[in-house]
């Protein structure tokens, strides 16, 4: 259903590129254009192509990717936000949107487009060549630097860099996910609350005042998921506790017990600072219980059941075909006023580990 309606109105012909939201009427809103979104359709279209399916996968990819090109900075780097018509509205050089980047790029050069390996390897060296910190503890926000730092744009870089070793089998991507890996261990993840900070200062010490204890479910279940695969890739096995607890952690605190769905943020005392339950959330817990059913753990089958079943419940039945229900409030209203492209990418990613 998804797959026909964002391969046709979802493309934007007149300018370039993908539109970013839809009005739920099925009118494209003519909002600025992410370089995240961007990259996460030509993500999505390349899996569409690997799975089999018969649309215009290889026009598309290539679509996306000319479009991203005009995003181009005069350094090498990806703008972070072009306007509709494809110029640059935002020129800041993001190390989330060049994560975005790398893993469309991977993915599109495993679908055969021609000009995605040397895209990607010129993502790669603008990314260690001007995002890099110069201490070599992970990567800045910006090129010019922030004082809060975060630990999401490395996850997302975790997430870019398996892609590339999936997709080439170079261990010198591996090396590179082993040192976000180390970040994890070291200074993200608190061993007292099994959770995972999000803000931090410049010596990696959480943020002062709110945003120190700020946790976000949906990232404890996608950071999950890619220990998981991280471990199987390296061999570093003690990882797989940090990602039960992790998964614990999200379940235990940061569920709504109303609707079964993961809120928005808690504290790292468990309670919750945003009630607002999002889509991609669900479906990150997806994928982490399903990187979680192993063999020496528990049975999470019934559990992989029941957060499809609630995805589908809350967030997709509800929508117009091929949409989706981004937001619901903490008592089980939708109050979504559009339909952001950026999901895509989470719900691909989650039903099609979900078929497997």
């Amino acid at each position: 259903e998804t797959l026909p309606r964002w391969s046709t109105a979802g493309v934007d012909e007149r300018h370039g590129g993908f539109h970013e939201a839809f009005a739920f009427d099925g009118m494209p809103l003519c909002k600025p254009k992410r370089m995240r979104t961007m990259a996460r359709q030509v993500y999505a279209y390349s899996i569409a192509k690997l799975r089999g399916w018969d649309g215009p996968a290889d026009d598309l990819i290539a679509h996306g990717i000319a479009f991203m090109e005009k995003g181009r900075t005069g350094r090498g780097g990806w703008a972070r936000t072009l306007n509709v018509d494809g110029s640059i509205a935002d020129p800041c050089e993001d190390a989330y949107d060049h994560a975005c980047v790398l893993l469309a790029l991977a993915y599109a050069h495993r679908a055969g487009n021609p000009d995605a390996l040397a895209r990607g390897e010129e993502a790669m060296a603008f990314v260690e060549s001007y995002l890099e910190d110069e201490r070599l503890t992970g990567f800045l926000e910006t090129c010019d630097g922030t004082e809060l730092r975060r630990s999401n744009p490395h996850m997302h870089l975790l997430e870019a860099f398996l892609a590339w070793h999936e997709v080439t089998g170079e261990r010198s991507y591996l090396r590179r996910a082993a040192r976000i890996v180390d970040l994890f261990r070291t200074h993200f993840f608190d061993p007292e609350s099994w959770t995972l900070g999000e803000y931090f200062d410049n010596e990696w010490k959480p943020a002062p005042g709110g945003q120190g204890v700020w946790t976000e479910p949906g990232h404890h279940f996608e950071w999950a998921s890619l220990l998981v695969d991280f471990a199987a890739r390296s061999k570093q096995s003690d990882l797989i506790p940090f990602a039960r607890k992790l998964y614990s952690s999200a379940v235990a605190n940061g569920l709504n017990r109303a609707s079964g769905l993961a809120y928005g943020a808690v504290s790292r005392d468990g309670l919750p600072l945003d009630l607002i339950s999002r889509s991609w959330p669900q479906a990150e817990a997806i994928k982490a219980a399903i990187a979680l059913d192993r063999p020496e753990g528990p049975d999470l089958k019934p559990e992989i059941e029941a957060r499809v079943g609630r995805l589908f419940r809350w967030h997709i039945d509800p929508a117009p075909t091929g949409f989706w229900i981004d937001r619901i409030d903490e008592r089980g209203k939708a109050v979504a006023g559009e339909v952001p492209a950026s999901i895509f990418y989470h719900l691909v990613t989650a039903l099609m580990q979900y078929l497997d």
